[in-house]
């Protein structure tokens, strides 16, 4: 049964879901594992994209757009757009170990994937639109796991 992370983050920026995406794909294939990462739109493709040249820092993490013609489909990391995930047959998606969501609904075909980790930030409609997935997961028996990396943060290093 596909495991489902929460990541709660302190900022309110919305930015920070990406960055925070970019740096767990990075850590999912130093971790030998590839990840699919579902945004809302094109311009947040480009966005991410921008940051998977810089993760890890002063390297390039490789990454290819679901579905474009003549990218390698095995790349470490796959960006989806809008509906793109939905319209896949769960057999045919090129990835089935992390799906990194940065929606604001649970993603098409997310039970085709072994995780899912949810990004939260501190932006109220994202906020509201976490608590709605949790309870979505939940309902259907997800096992679910909690990170409020502001608690790790006022805590210390562990």
């Amino acid at each position: 049964m596909t495991r489902i992370d929460f990541y709660v983050l302190p900022e309110l920026r919305l930015d920070a879901r990406e960055h925070f995406a970019a740096r767990l794909a990075a850590k999912a294939f130093r971790q030998g594992q590839r990840s699919l990462i579902q945004v809302a739109d094109d311009a947040s493709v480009e966005r991410l994209s921008t940051l998977l040249w810089e993760q890890p820092r002063n390297a390039f993490l490789g990454h290819a757009r679901l579905g474009a013609p003549g990218v390698d489909q095995r790349a470490p990391v796959v960006l989806a757009a809008g509906s793109e995930l939905a319209q896949l047959d769960p057999a045919s998606l090129p990835v089935h170990d992390l799906l990194i969501n940065l929606e604001l609904e649970v993603p098409a075909r997310f039970a085709a994937f072994d995780r899912v980790a949810e990004i939260i930030c501190q932006d109220e409609k994202v906020r509201d639109a976490g608590r709605v997935s949790y309870r979505f997961y939940r309902e259907r028996g997800y096992p679910l796991h909690h990170h409020d990396l502001a608690r790790r943060q006022a805590s210390g290093p562990t």
